[in-house]
């Protein structure tokens, strides 16, 4: 140690050290860790001196009578000049050492990797500049509340909580009322958030596709270079189309086919395998829209729902569906913070054989626990009331038709809530014109 920061650490803790001797002395700690020892030690003789002096002087006002000498006197002054030191050297430290908050951290992984072959991992903090998703799915939370799911293969660049750049591939964004003026560049597109979800999309040409799922979004080119040019406001269930070698930006037809795999990430699913589909929000989302005789169709209704009153579901213990009577179905509590995704197979006639059932299979993976699974027809009617969509009439009939016990026939519906509490099982098989349904409800952050 250097006999100049010796005297540093002396004036700071003597509180003789003035403005820029205290700058020299934080920069000193701030790039040498030998510098940092030096320091904490002498922290701590001081901490001890004030702890001996701070014991001496509470006996002496206890009513030892012995007259206080001069020795004792200079004592009680060294113990409040350290006391002084102590609260300088606090905001020294503080200062000195505090560590920032990375701007994003990964909430999601699925089968996500770099371009190095390493894959990456919940929990994992990411710093600022380049970052490379070869493929899978992962979901970043930034410091200030965006969540950001990116969809591999992808190349982006994280510049700061409120702004990245992407170069290639598919990302969905959900962005608090907190972080409004979230911006997402590519080469094509300027995209600043106004309180809202949406996704964009990049080429390997740099095409840029942006499409609003809810509230708007401000879309420029940025080579817009004429102060009477503005920007193009985005709605709801519009999109549009541009390129980096054109200032113009194009609508095109609102489809979310490409945000489905990312913007189920988004909303708190975590893997869907078999013949599942998530449908993106939007004007269309509404379930009377969506037959399908290929696939189980997820819709996510509502989120961080709090019921005052207890809510009567089917299922809340893994294993496999059985019908119950009413008055024996389990209750959840009221006072929770629930997520609800209603699953639909809606089946319609088709081919030369129109009128057979559809039997479809899947699997779906939540990101938090499934609390309580709605699928009988009474219990969805009551449970519309608080989960479903206000501005959406839900189709009947609606009850999922379990296997009477002892029954072997064939064309009976199956539903297992799996042991991790996350995971649903599916075999639906239903006749066109018919609708099985479920509610899920699952545990919110």
């Amino acid at each position: 140690m250097t006999d100049e920061l010796q005297e540093l650490i002396d004036k700071a803790l003597n509180e003789t050290a003035a403005e820029d001797e205290l700058r020299a002395l934080e920069e000193h700690l701030l790039c040498d860790a030998q510098a940092r020892d030096h320091y904490l030690n002498a922290v701590n003789l001081h901490a001890s001196l004030r702890r001996r002096f701070s014991s001496e002087v509470e006996s002496q006002l206890s009513g030892d009578v012995t007259p206080v000498r001069s020795a004792s006197r200079r004592s009680v002054a060294i113990w409040l000049v350290t006391a002084a030191c102590l609260a300088l050297i606090v905001g020294v430290t503080v200062r000195s050492f505090s560590i920032p908050q990375p701007p994003a951290v990964v909430t999601q992984v699925v089968g996500a990797y770099r371009d190095t072959g390493i894959a990456y991992s919940t929990g994992e903090t990411l710093e600022l500049g380049p970052m490379v998703v070869s493929r899978g799915l992962v979901r970043l939370d930034f410091s200030n509340g965006p969540r950001i799911t990116v969809e591999g293969p992808a190349r982006l660049e994280l510049i700061d909580e409120n702004r990245l750049v992407l170069h290639r591939g598919v990302v969905t964004a959900t962005i608090p009322e907190s972080a409004i003026g979230f911006v997402i560049d590519t080469d094509a597109a300027h995209v600043v958030d106004l309180g809202t979800s949406f996704g964009i999309s990049v080429s390997d040409t740099g095409l840029t596709d942006v499409c609003v799922f809810e509230g708007e979004v401000q879309v420029s080119s940025p080579q817009m270079n004429r102060p009477d040019e503005k920007p193009r406001l985005l709605r709801e269930g519009e999109a549009v189309r541009a390129s980096k070698n054109s200032t113009s930006i194009d609508s095109v037809a609102y489809k979310t086919s490409q945000f489905e795999n990312a913007w189920s990430v988004n909303s708190g699913v975590l893997q869907t395998t078999g013949s599942m589909r998530f449908v993106s929000p939007g004007p269309g989302f509404h379930p009377g829209n969506y037959e399908d005789n290929e696939h189980i169709v997820v819709f996510p209704e509502r989120k961080g729902i709090i019921s005052s009153e207890t809510i009567r579901v089917d299922m809340v213990d893994p294993g496999e569906y059985a019908k119950s009577h009413y008055r024996d179905k389990p209750e959840l509590p009221s006072g929770q913070r629930l997520t609800s995704y209603l699953l639909q197979l809606d089946a319609y006639p088709e081919g030369t054989n129109p009128n057979r059932k559809r039997n479809v299979r899947g699997q779906i993976t939540f990101a938090n626990p499934i609390v309580g699974v709605i699928m009988a027809s009474r219990l969805l009617k009551e449970s519309e009331v608080v989960f479903g969509n206000p501005e959406v009439e839900y189709p009947t009939p609606r009850a999922v038709e379990q296997r009477p016990e002892g029954d072997e026939r064939p064309g009976f519906d199956s539903v297992i809530l799996a042991a991790d509490q996350r995971t649903l099982i599916l075999d639906l098989k239903v006749a066109p014109q018919k609708l099985d349904q479920l509610r899920v409800l699952v545990e919110t952050d």
